[in-house]
């Protein structure tokens, strides 16, 4: 027997889902990102927040998912322990510098946006970005993987990337301008695309590892009106790579913690500084 679906429980696990890819929305976010009807939206939201499973923030009323999702679930989420390490960090740099900072993982042959801060930074006006991918080879946030995984798996990428037609032209038909992009990354640390047109923003990426494995990557957002790269270089570079010290200090920290292992940050220290980029020496 075949059976009709539940139309309102479609709906309802779709605004969890959504929620769940941002750090809060407004009902008006949702029905723009989900195309529901603004009365459709309220009604569920009405019911998810009697179930406990979402609630109102105190300040701007943005709709936020509860501990109660996750007990349902019963499991961490797959991205929890590096939003956890990366999350205050991320936010610290943005409070100091007001460019927005995003963390990708990699999946499916693109970077997959886990946590941002472009919520708290006056200067974007983009929201929910969590959950949005970027190109492996068109994005700092790609490159800055490239760059520093391993060469088999660099390989595999390139192999794969060469049957999307979005990523045939270009960059992928130069395997000189490929070698040249991933000796730049390894030499500074980071990574940028000061070769493509960046009419509104640009950015600058930095891979994130932990005992010489790439686990993420995370970049600055910057107006391409504000600052050259040359500049953004200088004065955003060595920051992003002080803050990712920090991330795979705690990433380290949670997984000693997580072993039993000791945690006291004088030990943690020189196992990061063993992790040298291939082609130099690591620079802060």
């Amino acid at each position: 027997m075949t059976y009709r679906r539940i139309r309102s429980l479609t709906r309802g696990i779709e605004v969890l889902r959504y929620l769940n890819t941002v750090q809060g929305a407004q009902p008006t976010d949702i029905c723009k990102e989900l195309k529901l009807p603004r009365p459709t939206v309220h009604r569920i939201l009405d019911t998810l927040e009697e179930l406990k499973l979402v609630h109102r923030g105190y300040y701007n009323r943005e709709i936020r998912l509860t501990d109660e999702v996750k007990h349902l679930a019963r499991a961490k989420g797959v991205y929890e322990e590096l939003r956890q390490a990366a999350w205050p960090i991320m936010h610290e740099l943005t409070s100091r510098y007001v460019w927005p900072c995003d963390l990708a993982v990699f999946r499916d042959n693109a970077m997959l946006i886990v946590e941002s801060t472009h919520r708290s930074s006056s200067l974007s006006s983009d929201i929910g970005m969590i959950g949005r991918t970027r190109s492996m080879m068109l994005s700092p946030l790609g490159r800055a993987f490239l760059s520093h995984c391993s060469d088999t798996q660099r390989a595999a990428i390139i192999e794969a990337l060469k049957v999307r037609p979005s990523e045939r032209d270009g960059i992928m038909a130069d395997s000189e301008a490929i070698d040249r992009m991933i000796a730049q990354g390894r030499r500074d640390g980071y990574n940028m695309c000061s070769e493509l047109p960046h009419t509104r923003c640009a950015s600058i990426a930095v891979p994130i590892r932990v005992r010489s494995e790439v686990v993420a990557t995370m970049n600055m957002v910057w107006s391409a009106k504000e600052l050259t790269f040359d500049q953004a270089g200088e004065r955003l570079g060595v920051p992003l790579l002080a803050a990712r010290d920090r991330i795979e200090q705690r990433l380290l920290e949670l997984e000693r913690r997580a072993r039993g292992g000791a945690t006291d940050a004088a030990t943690l220290l020189p196992a990061i500084d063993t992790h040298a980029d291939p082609g130099g020496e690591r620079r802060h």
